[in-house]
């Protein structure tokens, strides 16, 4: 063997000794390392109810749940799978006859959620009656403090979210928030619950689209309670109507005497300016104004009533309903036209920014089809 191959043989296993003994190194400081770390925590052996309550809120919204799908549906027929409910007098029943703390803490939630008021009466009793350990939170139920109500108003007048701060007994805090559509009345479109103080969410708040203020508690409710009178809900999310019972015990914690949502339509007299500014105008100039001021009349006091604010949403509506009426089909196709036209000198005149507007005008171009527009007439 030459003395170049023995040389590189020899570096070659040099090399290979160095790297061994370089792990065997790593490997006994990986040791050290996990021997002087602190052990590892015991695994939580807890009953799942004793962690359950760690999350009150969370319970909570459980509970709505669970009576929101109680209730009848007059649409079951139309929607899909199976309501799984409770039978909440046969619960009562399992409590009375083997009371616990796991069954009471839920006899205390439904106390306040059911709105069955003689069952509800029957819960409480119960619950009163009971001598064993409750958390602060679960006994203070019928204190819970609703302190806070803020709205955030889109500019463009479809929606509010009303937030509502609520804190429990043991001070833990969560903000229920809940959407209101205005295209058809005040309906609410969506509810749920972040578990953190109202206080931190209205810090974030940062949507140059959306006002934030401060509203009393007092008209929070009358707007809450107004819309929770809708007898269908015909548009369903992960958390609503669900959380329907939360929201109606929340709300019930509030003063009475507010004043409710307010309509925002123009005064006659003043829609009917707008309509001849807008067929004197350049934009408007091309309309038959004896055809068409009736037809711009009810465009204007569709969806939110208000003539200088229009939405993808507001128009999509108008598009898909079947307010107008008393046109011929030659002037109702001619209504994505003259709100082609109408939106951005309406815009225009408010304020409104380009984007908002693009949406609104792309939403007119999805409206129209290789066969026509869809239009309801």
């Amino acid at each position: 063997m030459s003395a170049l191959v023995r040389s590189v043989r020899v570096m070659s296993d040099g090399r290979r000794n160095r790297k061994m003994k370089q792990a065997r190194r790593d490997a006994l400081r990986a040791k050290k390392r996990r021997v002087d770390a602190a052990p590892e925590p015991p695994p939580d052996d807890r009953p799942p109810i004793s962690i359950a309550m760690e999350n009150p809120w969370g319970l909570l919204m459980f509970a709505s749940e669970k009576v929101e799908a109680a209730k009848p549906d007059p649409l079951a027929n139309w929607r899909p799978g199976e309501r799984n409910s409770l039978n909440f007098g046969h619960l009562l029943q399992n409590f009375l006859d083997a009371p616990n703390s796991e069954n009471a803490l839920f006899v205390a939630l439904f106390s306040e959620l059911l709105d069955d008021e003689e069952l509800q009466q029957r819960y409480r009793v119960a619950l009163d009656a009971y001598q064993g350990p409750l958390p602060l939170w679960v006994t203070g139920l019928r204190e819970v403090e609703v302190h806070r109500a803020v709205r955030h108003s889109h500019v463009l007048g479809d929606f509010d979210e009303l937030w509502i701060g609520a804190r429990l007994a043991d001070g833990r805090e969560a903000t229920c928030v809940i959407r209101m559509e205005h295209l058809e009345d005040s309906e609410i479109v969506d509810a749920g619950l972040w578990v953190d103080a109202i206080d931190i969410h209205v810090r974030r708040s940062s949507d140059a689209d959306v006002t934030t203020m401060d509203m009393s508690l007092a008209d929070a409710r009358a707007w809450i309670e107004r819309s929770l009178q809708q007898k269908f809900i015909f548009r369903k999310t992960a958390t609503w109507p669900g959380c329907r019972p939360l929201v109606q015990w929340l709300v019930g914690q509030l003063p009475e005497g507010g004043d409710g949502y307010q309509w925002p339509g123009s005064a006659w007299g003043a829609g009917r300016e707008l309509s001849d500014d807008f067929f004197g105008s350049e934009a408007g100039a091309r309309f038959d104004r004896r055809d068409h001021t009736l037809l711009l009349t009810e465009l204007m006091e569709s969806g939110t009533g208000d003539p200088l604010r229009w939405s993808a949403r507001r128009v999509e509506h108008v598009l898909e309903s079947t307010l107008l009426h008393d046109h011929s089909l030659k002037v109702l196709l001619e209504v994505p036209a003259l709100l082609r036209a109408y939106i951005p000198f309406a815009h225009q005149r408010s304020g409104i920014r380009d984007g908002l507007t693009a949406e609104a005008l792309a939403a007119l171009d999805e409206s129209q089809t290789g066969d026509g527009l869809s239009v309801a007439g």
